[in-house]
């Protein structure tokens, strides 16, 4: 929380100041849409489409395409030395397409946003920024950037509901415009702020194809990108059918506001966890966090499976595992890659994560068409008891031996 206060002041006194404001802005921006977003896109390409496959590529796709380019802007950011750059340039363009997007049907829109996504996925590289802002306690910077972007969340969440009914969910409403268009203003809004930040003298890597390819620490990056993949395809089976299963519950509200209201709920929790998990991993290691992450997915969805009671569903929806999972395989990556490598190890595991994703949403929107969402629950525990086993043969990479700080 006193990350958050400081951010709304532009006043966190700690090393690299300047940097850490303009990610934190910027990450707090760019996740608004994306909880503005999450409650949203299923429903609306369900309105428009009457198809539940069509949802599950909707969710799925857009993962897939930031698969490579969670690695490529990685890489192209240690190519040249900026992470600045990179994420500005392409945040804008993906911000720009939003435009467009409420006057798509539903092929054209699943298309504008795998695009979309190829471009914005470059975000990722805020959190090799903030961890080369702090060196010495790189779960507190990634974690304090994920407490502001909950906030973020919970705001577009909230807001989903409001912004576009489901009464408006149809091509080109005057809804669904003002909707698309304030989301392509606050990305490109985000994007263009990083402009002015201040980055750290990084070394450039003039390696070549190979060198490029080659880094960090490479057996034990292998156990913690498996964890990051199997994970979110647990996360992602539940995730991607949510918003509509709500629907079938004994909730008596528009279904954009009951799905928001779930969303803003669990973003609310983020927040405070993810400030927990961050100090947790630099204070007793990032190893069991990882692992108390998957025990925790495995009991929240096989919860969710043995209840159909709404208040029960949102206790169990609001329980913040995934800070804990995100900020624990964040940490230890850049723990085993050094400054010049960290963007490849940041999108190599963000590459893993939306793999995870894309494989669970496809297989969710198979379920939901098959009409089997109840096994779903069931289906995603199981998957993250093996996430769990995964995370056990990790080691741990916190080094007991403080680092000096940089300013």
């Amino acid at each position: 929380m006193k990350a958050a206060i400081c951010f709304l002041f532009l006043d966190y006194l700690p090393l690299a100041v300047r940097t850490y404001r303009h990610i934190l802005l910027a990450m707090g921006l760019t996740a608004a849409i994306n909880g503005l977003l999450y409650p949203i896109m299923a429903l609306y390409v369900y309105h428009i489409s009457q198809d539940y496959f069509l949802v599950g590529m909707m969710m799925a796709l857009p993962f897939l395409a930031a698969v490579p380019m969670s690695f490529i802007w990685g890489l192209v950011s240690d190519r040249i030395g900026s992470r600045r750059k990179v994420m500005a340039v392409a945040g804008t363009i993906g911000g720009a397409l939003f435009f467009v997007m409420p006057f798509a049907g539903t092929t054209g829109l699943i298309v504008l946003r795998l695009i979309q996504v190829a471009f914005t996925t470059s975000f990722v590289l805020m959190n090799a920024v903030a961890t080369e802002c702090y060196p010495s306690r790189k779960g507190r910077s990634v974690g304090d950037l994920n407490l502001v972007g909950g906030i973020g969340q919970a705001g577009g969440a909230l807001a989903a509901g409001i912004l576009l009914p489901s009464t408006q969910m149809f091509v080109g409403s005057d809804a669904s415009i003002m909707m698309f268009s304030i989301s392509g203003i606050i990305t490109i809004l985000a994007a263009l702020s990083l402009l002015p930040m201040v980055e750290k003298q990084a070394k450039i890597s003039k390696s070549g194809l190979n060198g490029m390819l080659s880094f960090g620490q490479g057996r034990s990056l292998l156990p913690i990108t498996a964890v990051a993949l199997i994970l979110p395809l647990a996360g992602y089976l539940v995730f991607s059918v949510f918003p509509i299963y709500l629907g079938t519950l004994a909730i008596p509200w528009d279904a954009t506001m009951i799905a928001g209201a779930f969303t803003a709920l669990s973003a609310v929790t983020g927040i405070f966890a993810a400030g927990i998990a961050g100090r947790a991993c630099d204070a007793h290691g990032r190893k069991w966090v990882l692992v108390g992450a998957g025990a925790a997915y495995v009991l929240v969805w096989g919860g969710m499976g043995l209840t159909s009671d709404p208040l029960m569903t949102a206790i169990l929806w609001a329980v913040p595992v995934w800070s804990f999972f995100y900020v624990s395989v964040t940490t230890m990556v850049s723990d085993l890659t050094k400054d010049h490598e960290r963007g490849r190890g940041i999108g190599l595991v963000n590459s893993a994560v939306n793999l995870g994703a894309a494989m669970g949403s496809l297989a969710a929107g198979y379920l939901l068409a098959e009409g089997t969402v109840n096994t779903t629950f069931f289906l995603a525990a199981g998957i993250s008891l093996a996430g769990m086993a995964v995370a056990l043969m990790t080691r741990e990479t916190l080094k007991s031996r403080k680092q000096p700080m940089i300013d």
